[in-house]
């Protein structure tokens, strides 16, 4: 094991001709999986980005390991690999710079934030209020600045822009991932008054299901949390405030029906 990760490119090549433009329903489910997995991996600072090149047929994943070893484990147990819809070849790789790494904890721990809350809506229209500006900005906060793609801005503000910088909330935070109607993931700052924690981002995950017995279940996961006392002021901050934003967004929709 190296004494510091290296960095390696995982070049996924899908195994006909024809791929992914005949996709099976089947097939679909396992890219599901490998999407999950990818995400799970990102988590754990293993991969630092993944995504397709449809011009090219394939797929790039730059993963952050101890060794080459290490790398191939981790791309013969995607989902992906083990139904046989992509081969892969790995290639060494020099990250010189790497936007974000500072803004994360220096050691995260195990500690989520978790909320759930039941909306009487359709999954399509909750959807939106996360992720279209002029819904969000019914029932949120007063401003926003959503570009709903992976590394775009999901920036949810209180303050007008001609505030001072960095005092009018979600500044500078960007979407991690994004699957249409059930999952949304972005990078998440403290609030101004706590001014140390705010240098750092956490990560949010929201997710959306149909409810057992209808409307929209929103599943809320805040994790990313460092060991530092700091962190438990970030932890205790926002376990009240999540609980507020779930109640607005249940009432917002209650009060439109």
């Amino acid at each position: 094991m190296s004494d510091s990760p290296i960095h390696v490119i995982a070049h996924l090549k899908g195994t006909r001709d024809t791929w992914p433009h005949d996709m099976t329903d089947e097939e679909d489910i396992v890219m599901t999986d490998h999407f999950y997995y990818l995400q799970g991996l990102m988590f754990d600072r293993k991969v630092l980005l993944a995504g397709p090149s449809m011009e090219l047929k394939a797929g790039v994943v730059v993963l952050q390991v101890d060794d080459e070893a290490e790398a191939r484990a981790i791309m013969d147990n995607d989902p992906s690999v083990l139904a046989g819809l992509h081969t892969y070849e790995l290639y060494d790789f020099r990250a010189s710079l790497l936007y974000g790494r500072d803004r994360l904890a220096s050691q995260e721990t195990d500690r989520q934030l978790r909320k759930q809350a039941v909306v009487e809506a359709p999954r399509q229209a909750v959807w939106d209020a996360w992720t279209k500006e002029d819904v969000l900005t019914t029932w949120f906060a007063p401003y926003a600045n959503i570009e709903l793609r992976i590394g775009g801005k999901y920036e949810i503000l209180f303050g007008p822009p001609d505030a001072p910088r960095n005092t009018r909330g979600g500044e500078g935070c960007r979407v991690l991932s994004v699957l249409p109607q059930e999952m949304i993931s972005f990078s998440w700052n403290a609030p101004p008054s706590l001014d140390e924690a705010r240098k750092y981002r956490s990560r949010i995950v929201l997710q959306f299901a149909d409810a057992p017995g209808g409307g929209t279940q929103v599943t809320l996961t805040q994790l990313g949390f460092g060991p530092e006392p700091m962190w438990d002021d970030v932890y205790n901050y926002f376990d009240k405030a999540w609980s507020s934003v779930l109640t607005a967004l249940q009432k917002h929709f209650a009060g439109n029906q």
